[in-house]
């Protein structure tokens, strides 16, 4: 065999096996992403157990403190301030004097209203013991004796007015008296627990006194008409006043159902009572309320973790390893968790597709019958909120196939 023979197999021999590598090289890169792919698809399941889970459904809304005690207070008759015996700010008790008017005109009238009453009465004496008086006379005497009488009440009443004390323990919150000052005589004002009387606040602004009990507290609050068919009066509430971040008892004590119209929407006024007598409140401070209108304990699953196909419901359980495609039966979904009413026990493993847990996106089909097109169950106070729902209300993320 000649030189140059021997060169050429060398070469055709090293070319085969660059070749070789090659095909080898390739290979090896075409079945690379087949298997990091298997990986990646692995990695977008994860699981989680039914469990029992407390669900609330609530109405979310925003309100202004105040005292639930609150005293508007006047003299009642006109006159002259003698005394004023509080500053702004103090701290009063029950039955305190605050302020004081000069009686003398107010002692004088109940003299006069007396003597009024004793001349009354004289005269219907004379007529009933006269044979000759007729009915109509003394009925007429009759309604001057009244009227006698009701002027000696007024005239009293004045007169024990002329000494305000406070209604109830509390502080003064206002004060629009001086001594020696002239006043008109109006009426005054006490709102609390149990009391429908509203304070507008030309009343509020023009009291002589003010005073207010901030151991007990309520919120004033509005809702919508959607949320008003599901609210009624003793429902709990907590409240967190603006910049704590401590949530307070109440109690939904109040529900109108005269409404006030801005911008085309209609709200309606509520009233929560706060539970107990906490501190570090502000009369006229804001609030974010939370009203529970129901609370269940049920059994839960993630709602990402419910699949449909051909109308039947399912979730994948696995254990040991084994997935196995399960039939469930659902019931309320309350945003991220949905109940699970048969199919399920405590403790079941699912798998969860952590995507679509993650996206907060709603895959096609995935509205089940007897829900709401918003995601929640039919007739689910608008705005309302589950607790733990931490989408915002958002419709939960299912599987819409197999």
């Amino acid at each position: 065999m000649s030189r140059w023979r021997k060169r050429t197999i060398a070469i055709v021999a090293v070319a085969a096996l660059i070749v070789v590598a090659g095909v080898g090289v390739l290979i090896w890169r075409l079945a690379r992403p087949a298997s990091a792919a298997g990986a990646n698809a692995s990695a977008t399941t994860t699981t989680a157990k039914a469990q029992k889970s407390t669900l609330r459904s609530t109405v979310s809304a925003t309100g202004t403190l105040a005292p639930q005690n609150q005293a508007y207070l006047n003299f009642p008759a006109a006159g002259t301030v003698s005394a004023v015996n509080v500053a702004l700010g103090a701290s009063v008790a029950a039955g305190q004097v605050l302020a004081t008017e000069d009686t003398t005109n107010l002692e004088s009238a109940v003299t006069s209203a007396s003597a009024g009453v004793d001349s009354a009465q004289s005269s219907l004496d004379t007529l009933q013991s006269n044979s000759s008086a007729t009915s109509a006379q003394i009925a007429a005497a009759k309604a001057q004796l009244a009227s006698a009488n009701a002027k000696l009440v007024s005239a009293r009443s004045d007169l024990a007015g002329a000494t305000m004390t406070a209604p109830f323990a509390g502080v003064v919150a206002q004060v629009n008296l001086t001594v020696n000052a002239k006043v008109n005589g109006t009426t005054s004002t006490t709102t609390g627990p149990g009391t429908t009387t509203t304070v507008s606040s030309s009343t509020s602004a023009s009291a002589q006194i003010v005073v207010v009990d901030t151991s007990s507290w309520l919120v004033n609050s509005t809702v919508g008409m959607a949320d008003l068919a599901n609210l009624k009066q003793g429902l709990a509430c907590t409240v967190t006043a603006t910049g704590s971040s401590t949530p307070l008892p109440g109690t939904l004590t109040s529900i109108g159902i005269v409404g006030t119209t801005s911008a085309g929407t209609t709200s309606y006024p509520v009233i929560i009572t706060l539970t107990g007598n906490p501190t570090g409140l502000y009369i006229g401070g804001t609030a974010d309320v939370t009203i529970v209108v129901s609370e269940v304990s049920a059994l839960t699953v993630p709602t990402a973790a419910i699949h449909q196909n051909n109308g039947q419901t399912y979730v994948i359980v696995t254990k040991g390893g084994v997935q196995t495609n399960t039939d469930v039966t659902v019931g309320r979904t309350f945003g991220a968790a949905t109940e699970i009413t048969q199919g399920l026990s405590e403790g079941d493993e699912v798998v969860v597709p952590a995507e679509a847990s993650s996206s907060g996106s709603r895959q096609p089909g995935a509205y089940r019958s007897g829900f709401g097109g918003s995601g929640r169950p039919s007739g689910f106070p608008s705005g309302a909120r589950p607790s733990g729902d931490t989408n915002g209300g958002a419709a939960p993320t299912t599987q819409g196939s197999r």
